[in-house]
């Protein structure tokens, strides 16, 4: 029998023939593309996104249109012939793009090897789907488009116009099919208030999950801007994970930017769990921020939260509860947010939620506090008695400074939630409780409790009911 062949060469001695081979190739042996093979590779737009990612170049030697060909980690659109000035539409640039990106998914499911890159300018977009919306329903994991990045160059630098023909479009669809998304540096305006940005169909099979959201920016006139659905018949757990980081939402929306469950009545959707948004812009005229038709967990870390137009009407959550389904995961945490509401059509948090936890930390809505409407303003509701009876989540407001009042609703004694305000400081009222204080309660008195708090006339006695 022949003895196997043996490699007698010692690691130290290959090193440096193997370096050297990865100098002459700009290759790093057995590892993914290397610094010097991403520069060496990008050309035209493609170096200067890959010189802004690597700390190489500036954004400000970015010509305005880029024409050169871009490298074997990059797809173009204005190589593949959008018009970066706006003047006429670039679907035809944008599809082949994508389609270059993809790399043949979703039909094969395959790991796309390229970055879609968008130059500064601004870009016409008139028809919608602009990744291939096709429903996933094969069980096989490689009928999942694993790993999407699009990118461009800041906000207000690489600026898409959505002007659809057709009324009631979807710029983008995500129906189980792609996830661990990265799309960043965009601007993204609406001109048709009955456009909607994403929409996105999630199961437990697959999941639309791990989506993020850097640096984008929206604005115009929105329907709504991300809708997330899911099976009907009962089905739950929907995997759909989304973070959004420095983003900024402007403009206005008939429905929510984020919409969590789109046919309430369903018996389904009481997994959609797990959302961040970090040290976000969120100003827009009119609407809801966030309307959460069955429950999950969110998270909101940072920034400024501002209702604009001091004559609309606008919230920033709106929290359902959709019975039966929706026992399960209900938990909105907030931090260090400056919110402003500047009239009394405005509103920080609408809840029906009749379990869970809802908490402030460290915010602050006091801004116009000072303005003679305030002491009329409710910003913070919550319908204890919506769905359960008596039954509510707990509340915790920690060290925020308040204006107005809070008013909660109860159709007898609460039995399950409790608001609880540590450490807080309220603007406009000169008592605690009651008929004209700042705790307000139509029908029976909830349970609550006041410790270590101020009003405007100086500390407010502790407090605790029942």
């Amino acid at each position: 029998m022949s003895s196997p062949s043996t490699d007698h060469t010692s690691p130290a001695d290959s090193a440096p023939s193997a370096r050297a081979a990865e100098s002459a190739s700009g290759h790093e042996t057995g590892r993914r593309p290397g610094r010097r093979t991403l520069l060496a590779g990008l050309t035209g737009a493609g170096a200067v996104a890959g010189g802004l990612a690597l700390g190489t170049r500036s954004a400000v030697a970015v010509p305005a249109a880029v024409t050169a060909t871009a490298g074997p980690y990059v797809v173009d659109v204005v190589a593949k012939g959008a018009d970066p000035t706006g003047a006429t539409p670039s679907d035809a640039a944008f599809r082949a793009a994508v389609a270059e990106m993809l790399g043949g998914a979703p039909g094969t499911g395959v790991t796309p090897g390229k970055v879609l890159l968008i130059p500064p300018g601004t870009y016409l977009l008139t028809e919608p789907d602009l990744l291939p919306p096709t429903q996933n329903t094969d069980p096989a994991e490689h009928s999942v488009v694993n790993g999407i990045s699009i990118s461009g160059f800041g906000k207000r630098l690489s600026h898409i116009v959505y002007d659809p023909t057709v009324r009631d479009t979807v710029l983008w669809r995500n129906m189980d099919r792609y996830k661990n998304i990265r799309i960043s540096g965009l601007t993204f305006e609406s001109r048709d208030s009955t456009a909607t940005f994403n929409r996105s169909y999630s199961s437990a099979t697959f999941g639309v999950q791990d989506t993020w959201y850097a640096d984008v920016e929206w604005r115009g006139t929105w329907k709504a801007g991300i809708v997330l659905d899911g099976p009907k018949a009962g089905k739950s757990n929907l995997n759909s994970e989304m973070g959004w980081d420095h983003c900024q939402i402007s403009g206005s929306y008939a429905d929510a930017f984020l919409v969590m469950g789109t046919e309430p009545a369903e018996q389904q959707q009481d997994q959609f769990l797990n959302y961040w948004f970090r040290d976000c812009k969120v100003e827009f005229q009119s609407g809801v921020f966030v309307r959460n038709e069955h429950g999950g967990s969110m998270n909101f870390i940072g920034g400024s939260y501002i209702l604009t137009d001091p004559n609309s009407t606008g919230t920033f959550f709106e929290l359902n509860a959709n019975p039966p389904r929706s026992d399960s995961v209900m938990r909105l945490y907030a931090q260090g947010i400056r919110f402003e509401v500047r009239g009394t059509g405005h509103k920080v948090i609408d809840s029906s939620w009749y379990k869970g936890t809802i908490t402030f930390v460290s915010c602050d809505d006091t801004a116009h506090s000072f303005k003679s409407w305030a002491v009329d303003a409710v910003p913070h509701q919550y319908r204890f008695d919506a769905v359960s009876p008596s039954r509510g989540p707990m509340i915790r407001y920690q060290d925020c400074a308040l204006l107005g009042s809070h008013q909660v609703t109860a159709a007898g004694t609460t039995t399950a939630g409790k608001l609880l305000y540590d450490g807080c400081r309220f603007n406009n009222m000169t008592t605690g409780t009651g008929a004209s204080g700042f705790l307000r309660w139509p029908g029976a008195a909830p349970w609550y409790e006041f410790r270590d708090c101020a009003q405007k006339s100086g500390r407010l006695p502790d407090a605790k009911m029942p």
